[in-house]
Order: structure tokens, then sequence, then C-alpha cells
């Protein structure tokens, strides 16, 4: 009997400690001036945040899709997601800030200066009140559908703000959306509230990733990667596609892929784990292994599996259709 009591008490200890060390999510606000109000965040914080408190980290940026919020991060299993990556080694540890954008596709226009706020303010803030090692090269941007549409247009019209931008079934579309073409009644009404109904086309070339490209600078351009699901229900493969086409004819080096999937999370979480590795480890962006931060010199390249993307030229890497 008193056998089995230390054992289970014992047992509690070790169930104790590992809920210690799991990563904690929380919801914070801070004061924008671009929009006049509070701004929503969800920040995640690694398993070792309250244990080495002289430790400092680097910080990636994240933004969701349309009628999402920055509570997406938790609720689409995400941070979960995150947790047994840290739990496993399977990433070294950084924070984790989801930025709210309403469905604004974090654009400066009607609906508020959103890319000042992810670009000009939430770093500031973070930085500020948070154990964060300061400064571009410990910053990393990462989206999904609208927010990886504003993830690769802020790579390109802001490339002096991130080291480094990953995203997942980015919104890139390579003509203006309509209904005629198939575009649904509650996408267009989220478009007309941006970018004026008829939609004007100054105002969305302006913001257009596939428009901003021509404009990268192979020598100042974040590191970049961006896949997208080969089933992806919006086609958004295409506009995928068209931006890595351009970006090797402008010797952008990048990381792009096509994967099995369809546009959702389902998707996402399967591509989770190497969207995140890419802004960690590789495209040139230095190690965020303790105790380096971002913008160290890369690490010897890793040898790729068999079958895995690999560079072609100064463009970047051969897209992958399976």
């Amino acid at each position: 009997m008193k056998q089995h009591l230390v054992s289970s008490i014992a047992g509690v200890g070790l169930v104790l400690a590992a809920t210690a060390a799991r990563a904690e999510v929380q919801a914070a606000t801070f004061s924008s001036q671009a929009l006049g109000r509070e701004v929503s965040v969800a920040l995640q914080l690694p398993p070792s945040y309250e244990s080495s408190p002289k430790r400092r980290y680097p910080v990636v940026y994240a933004l969701h899709g349309l009628f999402e919020g920055a509570g997406f991060w938790e609720r689409r299993g995400l941070a979960a997601a995150l947790d047994r990556l840290w739990a496993t080694g399977k990433l070294p540890e950084f924070v984790l800030v989801a930025v709210d954008g309403g469905n604004s596709f974090y654009v400066n226009g009607p609906g508020g200066l959103y890319e000042d706020v992810v670009t000009r303010e939430a770093p500031p803030w973070v930085e500020a009140h948070y154990r964060v090692i300061p400064g571009r090269e410990a910053r990393a941007l990462w989206g999904v559908s609208m927010g990886g549409y504003a993830g690769l247009r802020i790579a390109f019209a802001h490339p002096e703000v991130f080291q480094a931008v990953a995203t997942h079934s980015a919104m890139l579309l390579q003509k203006i959306p309509s209904r005629e073409d198939g575009a649904g009644r509650w996408h267009m009404e989220a478009f007309g509230k941006i970018f004026g109904d008829p939609i004007d086309p100054a105002a969305w070339a302006a913001a257009d990733p596939l428009a901003l490209s021509a404009r990268a600078d192979p020598r100042t351009a974040p590191a970049l990667r961006f896949d997208c699901g080969g089933q992806d229900r919006f086609g958004l493969y295409q506009g995928n596609q068209a931006l890595h086409q351009r970006l090797e004819a402008r010797g952008v080096r990048h990381e792009f892929e096509i994967l099995p999937g369809d546009h959702g999370y389902e998707y996402v979480l399967s591509v989770f784990e190497k969207g995140l590795r890419f802004l960690t480890d590789s495209g040139g962006y230095g190690a965020m292994h303790p105790p380096a931060p971002f913008g160290l010199p890369p690490a010897a390249p890793r040898q790729d599996k068999p079958g895995a993307s690999l560079p072609v030229g100064r463009g970047g890497v051969r897209p992958r259709l399976l």
C-alpha cells in the first residue's frame, strides 16, 4: 500500500511537472494609434518562459484568414500543435503573437491602417512588454489564406521589418475577383468593404502581392516560403504558382510547394511544421536554436530526404506536385 501510494504521488508529480512545462496562451490588447482603438492579440509563450527569466526569445507573428480573429490560433488547434512540436524537441522555442486583423486583409484602407498595426505597432509593443530579442533579425511572419496574402504583401512592401515569411494557402488571385468568376457573396462583401464596390482596380493592384512582387529585391527580400494545397477549392495554387514563377524570374530565393490538400485547417495542420521549421532554421534565416538569435549565419545545409524540393539556381526551389 505504501509503495503504491508513493508511486501514485510520483505519478501525480510527473503530470504536474509536464503541465507546468506546457506553453501558455494569453489574450491581450494594446492601444493602436493606427486604428484609434485597442487591438486584440493572442500570445503563446514557450514552455521555458517563466522558468528562464533571463532568457530572451525570437518572435513569430501570425496573421489569420478571413472571418477569423486572433483567437484562431488556439481555436483551430494551432497552439496545441505548436505545443507538441516544442514538447518533442522538433522546434526551438519562440514567442508566438497572433494579431487580430478582422476582415481587413491587413491593408491600410477604409477599415483602418492594419498594415501599420503589423509593421509599425505590434513589434515595438511586443518588444517592450515581453522578453524577446528586438529587431528584424529576431522577427518572422506567418500567415494563412487572407493572412498569407498579407504576409507576402508585407514581405515585398516592407522587407526591412521581418527576417522571414512563411505562408499557407495564401489568397493570391491572378485577376480581380467577381461573382461571375465564382466568388461567393460573403467574400465579395468583404472585398467590397476594403477595395470598393465594385472593386477599384487601382486599390486592388496597390495591395496585390503578385503585383508587388515586381519590386522584390533579391538582395533585401526576407527569406520566403509559401505552399498551397493542390486541391484548393478556390484554385489558389494557381496564384501561388504564378508568384513562384515571378520570383524565380527575378532571382529571389524562396521555397515553394504544391502539396496534397484542400483549403482549410486540415491542410494547414498537415504543413504546419514545415512552415515553422523554415522560419526557425532554413532559407538563409539563421539559427533560432539557443542561445543563438534568428539573425546569426545559418548552419550547414541539412541533407534533404529523397523526394524533397531542392534549390533550383538563384530562383529558389522547384515546385513539387504530389
